[in-house]
């Protein structure tokens, strides 16, 4: 098809739709060159192949003929009108038109979403906090104490329990004659309770202070009553402002104890002795600094960027992208243990949540994929084997059937170089970032530090 007339108009300022207009004619000429592939490969009765009628081979796969017509025409006016365009397309949001057919004219509306149109602020010379990577001794020293909690052993005692000890205890209150099992939910526990931990001397908030006060000085087989009064504006109303008996039983105490930095413990962790132990936490601790300092700073060159552009965003990737924001927030929550109908009481919250996040994603990521294209960012076979082996890891796969997975699917080959591509542009901004050292560190390289420490084991 060569002949066509083509009109844009505007839906918003990211928004257009594209109006194609084809004559009969072409349309006619477009299915008499489908028909002849036809008449090649079709088996009609009486013809030897390639030699049945024109009129013939239309009236046997007339079905056919008219979805690959519809197919052919709708494919070529796309690549004709809309990737020919001026327009700097970002999403094609809907299409429609009559019927396809050689006896009329058509007319195909393309609705588009396009990237949006800006100037790039100065993004050469940014200035970045830089946060020192080392280690102290005491940070040191509280990594350590992490990991023997981390690996701390509960012994059953025989004796009375004392502060911090976990007792294994059954309680059950009453408000007078009357169970309070019967007056609250089972789930939240101010009824009874069969077999439960307790920390005695629990000071940090516990759900009954009455009882885990009472824990203290009781040993397995120890019984007894104890008294719990609730404020008056307490959250579950059938006890609120009252007082509840509980009935505590205790049926086995358990002391935390903290394992001994020997050769045992530190060839369990695959460690000579206990100052190779400190030079691997060390070594973690510096890692775990680098990488928060090396986030930290991203996230500052990030916020210069999107402080010093104003884009419009087109309403198709806004939606995409709040579904995907959406979905990894459920998926990690999920994995801590969440249940799909927390989700569903706070839906409004997280969808506003979720929608703010993705404007600010694909702000950024406009803004980096137009520095990357200012600067000729490319990717090397190196980026993308780099990549692939990282995705390997991750997913456990080997990368081989990884390789042969992806190429079937242009779409995530084209996500993963995008990735890749928006990785090299922010690396590439860090280096022409003008640095500047502080003193304190950063707040995530305090989160960083204050998580668990793990010792990777060989």
């Amino acid at each position: 098809m060569s002949t066509f007339t083509k009109e844009v108009n505007d839906i918003s300022s990211t928004r257009k739709t594209i109006t194609v207009k084809l004559p009969a004619a072409q349309v006619a000429e477009e299915e008499a060159s489908l028909i002849k592939n036809f008449q090649a490969q079709a088996k009609v009765p009486g013809f030897r192949p390639g030699k049945a009628p024109a009129n013939m081979v239309r009236a046997r796969y007339a079905k056919e003929l008219k979805q690959e017509l519809q197919q052919a025409v709708l494919a070529k006016a796309h690549r004709d009108a809309v990737e020919s365009s001026e327009l700097d397309i970002f999403k094609l949001v809907d299409l429609d038109h009559g019927p396809v057919s050689s006896e009329h004219d058509l007319t195909i509306d393309f609705t588009v979403d396009i990237l949006p149109a800006f100037e790039l602020p100065q993004y050469s010379g940014l200035k970045v906090e830089s946060a020192s990577s080392d280690v102290s001794e005491a940070e040191v020293d509280e990594a350590i104490a992490q990991l023997l909690e981390q690996r701390a052993a509960y012994n059953e005692i025989e004796g009375a329990a004392e502060a911090d000890d976990f007792v294994r205890c059954t309680y059950i209150g009453t408000l007078g004659e009357q169970a309070v099992s019967d007056l609250v939910t089972e789930e939240t526990g101010y009824g009874e309770q069969k077999d439960t931990w307790e920390r005695a001397g629990n000071t940090d908030s516990p759900k009954i202070a009455a009882i885990s006060e009472a824990l203290l000085g009781m040993q397995a087989g120890d019984s007894k009553t104890v008294e719990m009064e609730f404020a008056e504006d307490f959250a579950v109303e059938a006890i609120a402002g009252k007082t509840v008996s509980y009935k505590l039983e205790v049926a086995e105490v358990r002391r935390k104890e903290l394992p001994e930095i020997d050769a045992s413990f530190c060839e369990g962790l695959g460690l000579k002795g206990a100052e190779e132990l400190r030079e691997r936490m060390r070594d973690n601790l510096v890692q775990r600094k680098q990488q928060a300092n090396l986030e930290n700073e991203r996230e500052q060159i990030s916020r210069q960027l999107l402080d010093a552009v104003e884009i419009e965003i087109p309403q198709s990737g806004i939606e995409s992208e709040t579904e995907s924001v959406l979905r990894d927030f459920m998926y990690k929550n999920i994995q801590q243990g969440a249940k799909p109908e927390d989700f569903e009481q706070n839906k409004a919250e997280l969808h506003e949540g979720a929608t703010a996040a993705a404007k600010t994603r694909l702000k950024s990521r406009f803004i980096l994929s137009k520095i990357a294209e200012a600067e000729k960012v490319k990717v090397e076979n190196d980026d993308m084997s780099r990549m692939i082996m990282m995705e390997a890891q991750q997913s456990g796969e080997k990368p081989e059937k990884l390789v042969k997975e992806l190429q079937k699917d242009r779409s995530r080959i084209d996500r993963m170089r995008s990735e890749i591509i928006l990785g090299k542009t922010m690396d590439l901004l860090l280096e022409k970032s003008e640095r500047v050292a502080v003193t304190e560190p950063s707040q995530e390289a305090d989160t960083a530090e204050s998580s668990d420490v793990e010792v990777v084991e060989s």
